[in-house]
């Protein structure tokens, strides 16, 4: 019998618990997830302490394949080049360390070259890029960077133990991805070769004035020298020294890694000031204004034995280095005209380079498979061409942006730059004991072949 009125609500009881399911959260840091090096990447250099390969130095650029696999980011913009273009190579090295093809997915069993068009169809072939796309799409934004060096993966898949290169041993089961940090990287210096000493001596009133003239090298005498607010109380009109004006600046500290040299021989004895440049050969070099100063007697003379044919060779920060320079590939560094607050993106050996908004550089191909090497013609009709190749410029300058430059060290620091240890070691600066040996610098700068700036990098990965 039911009462009038009354009509009950049965709850219904579980007795697990009506949850919200989990959802899993770690530090930004270094995210909690399990990465693996991707089995195809080439090899850099040896551990001989391990005495396994390493595919990926520590504090280089990464990202991830399409598999899911860490690998260098620089690989992108590597793959995104004419179809024609070599884009991945094996070595002997490959070969020893038992590095998987990525065309084939076998062992490399010889040294190979595969061009951009080679690996997009063998990609396509594979079904992890789609029909339309091409190699650089198999490789994803940036994610972060390596906190730890990376060695050569350990098996095709890290869970099937039929796939271990051997069964006794993993130089590392997985791997992390540093993503919310500030660190310090090597800002490395471009090399300015045999740049010309040309031009007649200039020894005018307001011949150093560069507010209004383009910056290019030349000679210039003591008159517009003592104008230098910097040196007005130490140098005057008239005394014995000139100064040669370099084309690049500013301009590195002379270091084993990043020497000067001249055609003619004429650079003997560097000296830590202005006033102590008093004899033939003496040279001081202020990195920051880009000027080289020579004694002369009367400064009034380009001082012998040089002349308007006479070359000087030397290292600077105004331009980016070519990733075809090997000094820089195996160690991280940041390379090119880098300020305070300089945003940074990565370039085809991972590493750190001013960002920029270059329509000419989009990232990806235009509707007949060229990639794009010019800005787009606002004048044709091809509108959609051109709001395709803005999208892609624009999309790749923002989510390209790795970190910001917050800070800046110099070295050397504590004089240790004029204290000289008994054992020197080897010319190379890689087998020379940082500090005494290395002119104060530290392992980070003399190992990757680095001058004297170190620059401090807030990470930033979205």
């Amino acid at each position: 019998m039911s009462l009038r009125g009354y009509s009950p609500q049965h709850k219904v009881y579980d007795e697990m618990g009506r949850i919200t399911p989990n959802v899993e959260h770690s530090e930004s840091v270094r995210p909690h997830a399990e990465f693996h090096i991707a089995p195809w990447v080439p090899v850099q250099r040896y551990d001989k302490a391990l005495e396994h390969w390493i595919s990926i130095s520590l504090g280089k650029v990464v990202a991830l394949d399409a598999v899911g696999n860490v690998v260098p980011a620089g690989l992108k913009k590597k793959f995104n080049v004419a179809s024609g273009t070599t884009v991945l190579s094996y070595t002997a090295n490959d070969v020893e360390a038992g590095v998987k093809d990525l065309t084939t997915g076998v062992a490399v069993t010889a040294a190979v070259d595969y061009t951009e068009a080679q690996v997009t169809a063998a990609l396509r072939d594979k079904g992890v890029i789609g029909a339309s796309e091409r190699a650089f799409d198999f490789i994803s934004k940036p994610i972060g960077i390596a906190p730890m060096n990376m060695y050569d993966s350990f098996a095709s898949d890290p869970y099937d133990p039929t796939t271990f290169k051997y069964h006794n041993f993993q130089a590392q089961h997985q791997v992390s991805v540093l993503c919310d940090r500030v660190i310090t990287v090597p800002h490395f210096p471009a090399k300015a070769t045999a740049e010309e000493m040309n031009g007649a001596l200039d020894n005018t009133t307001g011949a150093l004035d560069w507010s209004t003239t383009a910056r290019v090298g030349g000679w210039f005498g003591s008159k517009p020298l003592s104008e230098l607010p910097k040196y007005d109380d130490v140098i005057s009109d008239g005394d014995d020294i000139v100064a040669y004006s370099f084309e690049k600046h500013p301009v590195a500290k002379t270091t084993l890694a990043t020497p000067i040299s001249d055609s003619e021989g004429g650079l003997t004895s560097e000296v830590a000031s202005v006033e102590l440049v008093k004899a033939a050969g003496d040279f001081f070099i202020d990195e920051e204004l880009g000027l080289l100063f020579l004694y002369e007697a009367g400064g009034n003379a380009i001082p012998s034995p040089f002349t308007t044919a006479s070359t000087v060779t030397y290292f600077h920060y105004e331009d980016t280095v070519s990733s075809s320079d090997s000094r820089m590939q195996s160690f991280v560094v940041a390379t090119g005209d880098v300020k305070f607050g300089t945003v940074l993106t990565y370039d085809e050996d991972s590493n750190l380079v001013p960002a920029s908004l270059d329509f000419s550089a989009a990232e990806g191909y235009d509707s007949g498979g060229s990639v794009y090497s010019a800005d787009p013609d606002f004048d044709s009709d091809s509108d959609a061409a051109i709001a395709l190749q803005l999208q892609q410029a624009i999309d790749h300058h923002v989510f390209g942006v790795v970190g910001q430059v917050i800070g800046e060290e110099r070295f050397p620091k504590a004089y240790l730059d004029r204290v000289r240890t008994l054992h020197p070691g080897a010319t190379d600066p890689k087998n020379q004991l940082p500090g005494s040996a290395t002119g104060g610098r530290t392992d980070q700068l003399s190992y990757s072949y680095s001058a004297d700036r170190m620059l401090i990098v807030n990470l930033i990965m979205r």
